[in-house]
């Protein structure tokens, strides 16, 4: 069109507004994974911090992430998601479909590298085909852009991984035709993906139903666009339709029941590793000094970490508010209050920067916001950037 009133953003948002509700499993299946990936994210940050003592544990570290990292992208683009507001619900499977291939690609490398169990010979044969795939894989790629110096650099990189490769016990106890393949450097894993599907969880049967369906979308191959229009008038215009309903509830489950299997094996391997929370009395004492040497109408900093300003203003004789402020970025990220007749007060956190829990157990948005409305106690951890809430009842 080149006249841009002819279809205005009302006009967009009208049409886009469309359609009926989603179905009461969708809804289930998005607020399944809206808990997992929270949950996830609390996890991940509980062990943030922890020296790794082996390349298992590092990559299980990295590939955790990633894949929450997807799954936050998941709930973002997903009509009706609580993480962004929308002036449209757009639906869009195809999308999604692309996200949840690469997530069940990551769980399938977190299990081949970081759960199952093997020889440290063999972990290392695994960990080079990797390095030995990524630095073939930039190779092509720079070839590609036609620049030579980073060509060159890694291919005698690559030559370095194959040296490794071959004085590798376990590599040279495999068959001798694999070798020439294996060394190629176009070969990430030992195994196929199917059977390290399995191994993972996966049926096959299922893995490679999942593979074809997701794949013909990531592609844009035949199958992601021949059964458009038609009988199906409402199918891939992003409205929804039991088309889309149903392939977008899969995609969540699929995610969640990825990310809490990955969790469940993370916390294996971290079992032990975890280091209880110390307590900071210097830092409280010092807290609690600043506090008492303030008069009404007066305010002081203190830094409590190297991340952490806390600014703290006394606003009545036996009343101090403290503001915590992200020392790099200069943003809020807690308010409380201290009154030495009601006690503290917990006004405001930002819940991405702490991880929070309930009881001893992470807690969900709703849970949180009940538990607040109760009676409970807190404490705020400043190294470990974590908030720990109790109330009267267990959740």
């Amino acid at each position: 069109m080149t006249n841009t009133d002819e279809y205005s953003l009302q006009a967009v948002l009208d049409d886009g507004n469309l359609g009926t509700e989603p179905s009461e499993p969708y809804r289930e299946s998005l607020d399944v994974l809206d808990n997992v990936v929270r949950e996830c994210m609390y996890v991940s940050k509980s062990y943030a911090g922890i020296p790794a003592p082996t390349g298992r544990h590092f990559y299980a570290s990295v590939l955790f992430t990633v894949l929450i990292t997807r799954g936050i992208s998941l709930l973002t683009l997903a009509p009706h998601t609580p993480w962004a507001d929308k002036k449209i619900e757009h639906w869009d499977y195809a999308s999604l479909a692309g996200i949840v291939r690469t997530m069940i690609e990551l769980r399938v490398a977190f299990y081949y590298l970081c759960a199952e169990e093997c020889s440290d010979d063999e972990w290392n044969c695994r960990w080079n085909l990797f390095n030995l795939h990524d630095c073939v894989s930039r190779i092509r790629m720079f070839d590609a852009l036609g620049d030579a110096e980073q060509v060159e650099g890694f291919k005698v990189h690559a030559d370095e991984i194959r040296g490794r490769l071959m004085s590798n016990p376990f590599f040279n106890a495999l068959d001798t035709k694999r070798h020439k393949k294996l060394l190629h450097g176009q070969t990430a894993y030992l195994f196929s993906l199917e059977e390290i599907a399995e191994k993972a969880g996966i049926a096959v049967n299922h893995f490679r139903w999942l593979y074809v369906l997701f794949s013909s979308h990531v592609h844009g191959l035949p199958m992601s666009f021949y059964r458009i229009g038609g009988d199906n008038t409402e199918r891939g215009r992003g409205l929804p339709s039991p088309v889309e309903d149903s392939y977008s509830s899969l995609c969540l489950s699929l995610a969640s029941t990825l990310l809490v299997r990955t969790r469940d094996e993370l916390h294996q391997l971290f079992e032990g590793l975890r280091q209880p929370v110390e307590e900071s009395t210097d830092s409280e004492i010092a807290e609690q000094q600043v506090q008492d040497g303030l008069q009404v109408g007066q305010s002081a900093t203190f830094d409590a970490t190297e991340d952490i300003r806390m600014v703290f203003t006394r606003t009545a004789e036996n009343l101090v508010d403290i503001v915590y402020v992200h020392r790099p970025t200069g943003e809020v990220v807690l308010e409380r209050s201290d009154s030495e007749e009601e006690g503290a007060e917990l006004k405001w956190f930002e819940p991405v920067f702490w991880s929070v829990s309930l009881n001893g157990k992470p807690a969900t948005e709703q849970a949180l916001v009940k538990a607040m409305e109760e009676p409970h106690a807190f404490r705020v951890d400043h190294v470990e950037h974590s908030i720990i809430l109790k109330t009267g009842t267990s959740s």
